[in-house]
């Protein structure tokens, strides 16, 4: 590997793992299932949104991104479909924190909801329908190209490089949130009333990612308005 080539792959990792630590929706979804459903549900959402990534990489990679870019009408498409995407997810997050009870019907729907491939499933359609992750790879990642270097092998390396700092960011959220819970909860163990602080500590939460899914959804509408 010559100079050039490692010098372009240790700025992109840099600037790759600086962008995946930056708040955003992917990052939001992913503690808002750690804080309802855990660390397991919270994972596979990451790994979801990880292979989403991948995809689009892998795409960049064969220009089929690049097309889809220069496309107005298919790049304005994906731009709605992912905004309505996120502010659904993000009432959705708003309808579940105002909910005082829970029911039977409510526990078997939650249930579903936290099955590990529903999550995945959460996560992966999330990242498809972000045009932010299009824009990543089609404009930002060919920069670190370097010139007579394979495009086609850089660009995959940088896509599957990129992947894999999202699953040890994501696997290091669905750590550190339930941890921190049950550390909250040991100390809290012999009060009463230990239950309500958790639960209201979920509902805002769940009020806080839903605003942050449904501003990141509003924006994006606006954007393609």
């Amino acid at each position: 590997m010559s100079s050039d080539i490692l010098s372009a792959c240790i700025a992109f990792i840099a600037t790759a793992a600086l962008l995946t630590v930056t708040p955003g929706p992917d990052s939001a979804l992913v503690l808002r299932t750690a804080v309802r459903w855990g660390g397991r549900m919270a994972f596979m959402t990451g790994l979801g949104v990880s292979v989403g990534l991948a995809v689009w990489g892998i795409t960049s990679a064969v220009g089929v991104a690049a097309l889809l870019a220069a496309s107005p009408i298919g790049f304005r498409i994906l731009q709605v479909a992912g905004a309505l995407w996120l502010i659904w997810l993000g009432v959705h997050a708003l309808a579940a924190s105002r909910s005082k009870a829970v029911s039977r019907a409510t526990k078997h729907t939650q249930a579903a909801e936290a099955a590990p491939r529903r999550s995945f499933a959460t996560g992966l359609s999330t990242n498809l329908l972000n045009p932010k992750a299009l824009i990543f790879y089609v404009s930002l990642l060919p920069q670190f190209i370097p010139p007579n270097a394979p495009a086609f092998s850089m660009t995959l390396l940088y896509a599957l490089a990129h992947a894999l700092l999202n699953i040890v960011w994501f696997g290091l959220l669905s750590w550190c949130v339930p941890a921190t819970r049950r550390l909250i909860s040991r100390r809290r163990q012999n009060q009463r009333r230990h239950a309500r602080p958790q639960q209201r500590a979920q509902r805002w939460v769940e009020r806080l990612t839903g605003l942050v899914l449904v501003g990141f959804g509003l924006t994006l509408a606006s954007i393609a308005i």
